[in-house]
């Protein structure tokens, strides 16, 4: 039997990405995790599949909200600290859930497409996250790790839109 994380080698990073950011999306649900620090991450990360050309990534690239600068590495502030604490929500857990979804990009956005390193970080995300439900692979199949070196082919902002909005589980 080809399991989940097996389905998803043959996506691209930014299919991965994707379906990253939908499981956690299932996780702040479940959670009750709701701010505008969370807003502002998964907001940003939708950006990047219509990030077309090094100017665009350039601009995009270094205007990382704290949540990816946290997916990094960097401190928890007290902003955060005071969510997870009102939802009962491990920081330590936390923290690799955001590391994983940062971590499907950046790991190869300087050295080339890093093809186990991004599965690992799914990986990861899926297994703290500990969502009931997992995304359909289905929207996401047209964005193939054999294309484009990795990332797949450039999508357009109505499969962004689709990809965000999709509410189809397996």
């Amino acid at each position: 039997m080809v399991t989940y994380l097996e389905k998803c080698s043959e996506l691209s990073l930014t299919a991965r990405v994707a379906i990253a950011l939908k499981v956690f999306d299932g996780f702040c649900a479940e959670n009750s995790l709701s701010s505008p620090l969370i807003n502002e991450f998964t907001n940003y990360l939708w950006e990047w599949p219509l990030i077309d050309g090094p100017e665009q990534f350039t601009l995009w690239e270094s205007s990382k909200p704290f949540l990816v600068h946290y997916g990094i590495g960097d401190d928890v502030n007290s902003e955060l600290n005071l969510l997870l604490s009102e939802s009962r929500v491990n920081e330590s857990r936390f923290r690799k859930i955001i590391g994983g979804i940062v971590e499907i990009l950046w790991g190869s956005f300087w050295s080339g497409c890093e093809n186990e390193q991004s599965l690992n970080s799914l990986n990861i995300v899926i297994e703290q996250s500990s969502v009931q439900d997992l995304p359909n692979l289905t929207p996401f199949k047209f964005s193939k790790f054999s294309d484009n070196g990795g990332w797949g082919n450039q999508v357009i902002l109505e499969d962004v839109t689709y990809w965000k909005n999709c509410v189809n589980y397996v």
